[in-house]
């Protein structure tokens, strides 16, 4: 576990995203305690950084991913690092020692159980790395229509009703 101040609640490090309820976007001065505590999962991570194009950094984790975006110039989507998913959204609150949600959030259909999250992890880390790179490449968006698209695949067409766009900060 990274350390953390002891009782922190979620909304402290994350916060929804107005695009879709399965989408969370991370304080930025959160990002790299987000970042570490990823990295140190054992699970593989996909990157995508061209000369004239944005930079994207995902890794897959669970049902959804973790995915950081770099925008250069004017960008449809803020830079920033999202959550997709609210099973990975807890599995990290458990990870940072943060206070997760006290009940199911807008689209989640039940509160995991954290020994099930624990499980399915140590299973996604046995999964094939082409599969879960292709998970990850998944949750690369530049823009909300993207993102909209990467919920769509990972949780179902019903996931997709929120079409709001994201505003920074």
């Amino acid at each position: 576990m990274t350390p953390s101040k002891p009782g922190r609640v979620w909304s402290e490090v994350f916060r929804r995203s107005r695009i879709s309820p399965h989408v969370f976007v991370v304080a930025e001065a959160a990002a790299g305690q987000v970042d570490q505590v990823v990295a140190g999962l054992g699970l593989p991570r996909a990157t995508s950084n061209s000369l004239f194009d944005n930079a994207h950094w995902a890794t897959p984790l669970l049902d959804g991913a973790v995915a950081r975006l770099l925008t250069y110039g004017l960008p449809a989507l803020p830079s920033g690092t999202r959550v997709y998913g609210h099973r990975p959204l807890r599995l990290l609150c458990y990870l940072m020692d943060l206070r997760p949600p006290a009940r199911a959030l807008t689209g989640e259909r039940n509160v995991p159980d954290i020994d099930q999250l624990l499980a399915d992890l140590d299973w996604q880390r046995q999964a094939e790395p082409q599969a879960l790179l292709a998970q990850a490449r998944t949750a690369m968006a530049n823009d909300a229509q993207e993102v909209l698209t990467a919920v769509r695949v990972f949780f179902g067409e019903e996931a997709t009703g929120v079409t709001a766009v994201e505003m920074p900060g």
